[in-house]
């Protein structure tokens, strides 16, 4: 490109950004008032300028392309910046659709967020499944808030150290297939995800009574807090 070449591409390039600018202040107002800064609103506008104007600016940096090209670029171009628009209006159900990929593929995995709670997501069942330790052995936990206390299967029980000879079934208990007999024990350690909770009161329930240990509330009360939201249990430790 010869020198005059140059200088009509750079004063194009400043002709360019200057109406960038205004565009930008038409859109969203003055960028230094703070009643404008509003990104819920103006993110996908945003989104979409920032990407004509890199196509406007590639196109002039990297020379004069053939009519063939243009239209290709415009296509593609215009197709990234739909889906980024797109994308970016739809970001709340993507992720709640993710969370529920990830409770189908693994589902009782507890994850430990950045602000230090603990997400569990709900399975394909509609439940609440967590995957934990019970005085340090692996334990499947079903989330129950009707059950009083922590309730493990007697073939959790057993894989926890608890010895069948020292268990007394002598406390009575309401269960969805009627009262039933359960042995209490203290439970040195439950630990889920990262968190570990010490001396939980709990029961033992008999051989085949239940298809699951329950996570009840002599668990949930040692936390800081716990919500549901949707597809997503979160717990504060």
């Amino acid at each position: 490109m010869n020198r005059g070449g140059q200088l009509r591409g750079f004063i194009v390039v400043i002709l360019v950004i200057v109406m960038a600018a205004f565009a930008f202040y038409a859109f969203f107002g003055d960028p230094t008032d703070p009643t404008n800064a509003n990104f819920d609103g103006s993110g996908p506008r945003l989104v979409a300028l920032s990407a004509l104007a890199f196509v406007f600016l590639a196109s002039f940096v990297f020379g004069q392309p053939k009519v063939g090209e243009i239209i290709q670029g415009t296509l593609f171009w215009g197709g990234l910046c739909a889906l980024l628009v797109i994308g970016y209006t739809f970001r709340t159900d993507l992720v709640q659709a993710g969370y529920r990929v990830l409770g189908a593929l693994a589902p009782g995995l507890a994850v430990t967020q950045t602000d230090g709670s603990i997400l569990i997501v709900r399975d394909a069942s509609g439940h609440f499944v967590l995957d934990g330790k019970t005085n340090g052995s692996r334990t499947h936990f079903l989330l129950d808030t009707g059950a009083s206390a922590v309730v493990l299967t007697n073939e959790d029980a057993r894989r926890a150290g608890y010895r069948d000879q020292d268990l007394s079934f002598t406390v009575p208990v309401s269960t969805a297939n009627g009262r039933a007999l359960v042995a209490p024990v203290k439970i040195d350690t439950l630990t889920f995800g990262d968190h570990t909770l010490r001396d939980i009161r709990g029961f033992v329930a008999r051989e085949g009574a239940l298809d699951s240990s329950l996570f009840g509330m002599t668990a949930l009360d040692r936390l800081q807090g716990w919500r549901i939201e949707g597809d997503q249990l979160i717990m504060n430790p």
